[in-house]
């Protein structure tokens, strides 16, 4: 084997040898060394080839950084790469498609040609609240950090984009009286679901993936699943397998649903499937027709101002991760509570006339 020295940088050398009768190269990247056939035979003219022309490029490569730089792919590439991870997860069929969305959106351009004014760009085009866009932000921030992983790029152009905060408006519930007129029309496979909804404020997909033996004699509900488009999952939070209490008016309504399948509700597996009963009720009940959502939202706020359970009790009921979520959904109804106490209220300064008095659940609708 003959070696030849060509250049030198430092004490890295770019040598030229001889393998057999073909010419190969020596040399280091970023202090690895590489050798690689020219596959050219041992000829001077190839040596001068060699030593004027080849050897030269690859230094200006060295240095450059071009050499062994991956060559970039598209974002479609890191999509699918991005989908096969997520396959196995619980929420897939509810997330795909806000995921291929984003996919054929960016599709064939190269990922290293995407900026973070494009990513921008795109989620201020998206027709939604900021916390609905949140699923595309995290789906383009994903697929970008496998680009880094593959040396492709260097930094993540989507991480640390924050969106414009959603106007909040304030939340939508049903008084007494016109859950007391909505039950009282209610027929049909909904009244069960509104008399369940009503009086414990389970989500949709909570009570949509209910079994008649979640109804426990000890007096609770025992939530364990939800159900949403045929995906059967096991809650939103961590605190969402949790127990309710149900009156015997729900148990017995619930007990005349007529059905051989597994879920109380038999097909009805979204509540989008309910709309046009609901509409039906609203309408007969003479009463604002609300989102279907609004029975938690009912039931959490009469909770509240009535003072029939704290906030951590509340939180508890409702499933959520903590009292804090609580708080930032319904501290509005606790602020427009605060003026019962009157302006002569003191807490030590003599007497307090003031008491906080329970309510009757709405178990009694």
């Amino acid at each position: 084997m003959h070696n030849k020295a060509v250049t030198s940088k430092g004490n890295k050398m770019t040598t030229y040898f001889l393998r057999g009768d073909v010419i190969w190269l020596n040399y280091y990247v970023d202090g690895k060394r590489f050798r690689k056939s020219t596959k050219l035979k041992n000829t001077s003219e190839n040596i001068k080839l060699v030593e004027r022309q080849i050897i030269p490029q690859l230094l200006n490569k060295i240095v450059s950084g071009d050499i062994y730089k991956k060559k970039p792919k598209t974002f479609r590439y890191y999509g699918n790469i991005f989908l096969e991870s997520k396959e196995d997860n619980k929420t897939y069929f509810l997330k795909c498609g806000y995921w291929k969305r984003v996919i054929e959106y960016f599709g064939d351009r190269n990922i290293d040609e995407i900026t973070r004014l494009h990513v921008k760009q795109y989620l201020t085009s998206l027709d939604m609240k900021s916390k609905s866009k949140n699923s595309y932000k995290s789906c383009i921030k994903e697929i970008f950090e496998l680009a880094v992983d593959d040396g492709v790029i260097e930094n993540n152009p989507a991480l640390n984009i924050r969106l414009r905060a959603d106007i909040k408006h304030p939340i939508e519930y049903y008084s007494r009286e016109e859950v007391y007129k909505i039950l009282s029309v209610a027929d049909g496979i909904i009244r069960p679901y509104l008399l369940i909804a009503f009086n414990t404020g389970m989500r949709s997909g909570e009570i949509l993936g209910l079994q008649i033996g979640d109804f426990k004699d000890d007096g609770y509900i025992h939530i364990k699943r939800t159900r949403s488009k045929g995906i059967i999952g096991n809650g939103k939070t961590g605190n969402a397998i949790r127990k309710v209490p149900y009156s015997k008016e729900i148990l017995d309504s619930v007990k005349s649903i007529k059905t051989n399948n597994i879920f109380l509700f038999d097909y009805i597996d979204d509540s989008s499937l309910l709309r046009s009963q609901w509409l039906h009720v609203t309408e007969k009940a003479n009463v604002r027709r609300l989102r279907l959502y609004a029975t938690r939202h009912t039931f959490a706020t009469i909770m509240l101002k009535e003072k029939i359970v704290s906030l951590n009790e509340l939180a508890g009921l409702l499933g959520h991760s903590t009292a804090k979520v609580t708080l930032q959904h319904y501290a509005s109804v606790i602020d427009a509570d605060l003026n019962s106490l009157g302006s002569n209220f003191s807490l030590f300064g003599g007497h307090n006339t003031v008491t906080v008095k329970k309510e009757e659940s709405l178990n009694s609708l």
